[in-house]
């Protein structure tokens, strides 16, 4: 028999295309991990947001039952919450103490980019439940390199890194014949203000401004009134050379990125972490131009590639000084390579499965649970 994980975690089931982002692929990616290693995965939907707090309620409940239902019915599965803590921290507090209680065994995967500051922002009753679901989990989990300092500065434990990553299929050779004739500037992902597409935008037209000739491909899922104003705002910069493609396949994705030259990333999102378009752009040598976001500074490891603010001429200050002393080239090498030797496939893989294995392992038998 194979066994079960218990997986409470966003994977966009009834989502619209351009509310998916980073966290829900990541997840269904390590849904997909599990499966193919074996395990019998029961999914548990992680409540949203994004019909109503009533609706949010009701998710919780539903999730919630599920949660004990499955531990009931299987005593000998495993765990497995990817957290999202602050308006969440209640109802992973509770399938954590309840599988506990049950004596199961728990993983806890703390994702998104807002851990630390949560932590320190919010009262005591929430650093009270963060505190238990941190200490008392069998094994943490967590998504940035932050987190793994904070985990074992506060309390005194290992936490395991396992980043947001390219799946092995997605891989492909380093091309880098890109002729620099026209600078090619790439967003994709969720196309959302919060993402702030429009300082890509304001980027390629203050380079035009400056004098290079560019195209800029705009990739991803979104609503219809802000591509409009999107559309407009390109208007009004006398923005020419712009496409909106939508939400698309990975494999035009793909042919994008092999011809770009620099993954323009502005995200003001709040509950940013590690984003899967900056790991892939830098998995195809596309030299990313990034905000303070999330962990955005500790996956792209160059500080000079870094933006503070939102400020487009600053974005478009890092481009053109890369292309002036004529540095694209060893940027884009650099950004290939440690996307090959972190963010890959193999390379969380080891770490999400040797966990989860040490604790299968060591699962107290149905008998012995029962006394």
């Amino acid at each position: 028999m194979r066994k079960a994980i218990i997986f409470y975690a966003p994977v966009g089931t009834g989502l619209p295309p351009h509310m998916l982002g980073g966290g829900e692929k990541g997840c269904r990616r390590t849904r997909e991990i599990l499966t193919e290693a074996g395990y019998a995965v029961v999914m548990v939907d992680k409540p949203v947001m994004a019909n109503g707090i009533m609706r949010y309620i009701s998710m919780a409940v539903k999730a919630y039952a599920k949660v004990i239902c499955s531990l009931l019915a299987d005593r000998g599965a495993l765990l497995y919450v990817a957290g999202f803590y602050e308006k969440n921290v209640v109802l992973e507090w509770l399938m954590l103490t309840t599988a506990r209680l049950l004596k199961h065994r728990t993983v806890y995967e703390a994702r998104s980019g807002r851990l630390i500051k949560a932590y320190s922002e919010y009262g005591g009753i929430y650093r009270s439940l963060m505190d238990s679901m941190l200490k008392k989990a069998d094994a943490l989990l967590v998504q940035g390199l932050e987190y793994v300092d904070f985990a074992e500065r506060r309390f005194h434990r290992k936490a395991v890194y396992t980043p947001n990553y390219v799946m092995n299929r997605s891989l492909l050779p380093y091309v880098g014949d890109r002729p620099m004739d026209t600078i090619r500037l790439v967003y994709f992902g969720r196309v959302a203000g919060s993402k702030r597409i429009d300082v890509v935008l304001k980027t390629a037209a203050e380079l035009n401004k400056r004098g290079y000739k560019t195209w800029t491909t705009v990739i991803g899922g979104y609503q219809e009134d802000y591509r409009k104003e999107l559309e407009g705002l390109a208007r009004g910069l006398r923005l020419h050379d712009v496409a909106f493609l939508g939400q698309q396949k990975f494999e035009t994705i793909r042919d994008e990125l092999q011809k770009a030259h620099f993954f323009v990333f502005p995200s003001q999102e709040k509950m940013e972490g590690h984003s899967n378009s900056l790991t892939e752009a830098m998995t195809f040598g596309v030299v990313p131009v990034v905000s303070t976001a999330g962990f955005n500074a500790s996956i792209v490891s160059k500080p000079e590639l870094v933006v503070e603010g939102i400020d487009a001429r600053r974005y478009a200050g890092v481009i053109e000084r890369i292309i002036r002393e004529g540095t694209w080239g060893a940027y884009s090498r650099f950004v290939y390579a440690r996307a090959r030797e972190n963010y890959t496939e193999d390379r969380v893989r080891e770490n999400i499965l040797g966990t989860v294995a040490a604790l299968v392992q060591t699962q107290m038998p149905a008998k012995a649970q029962a006394n």
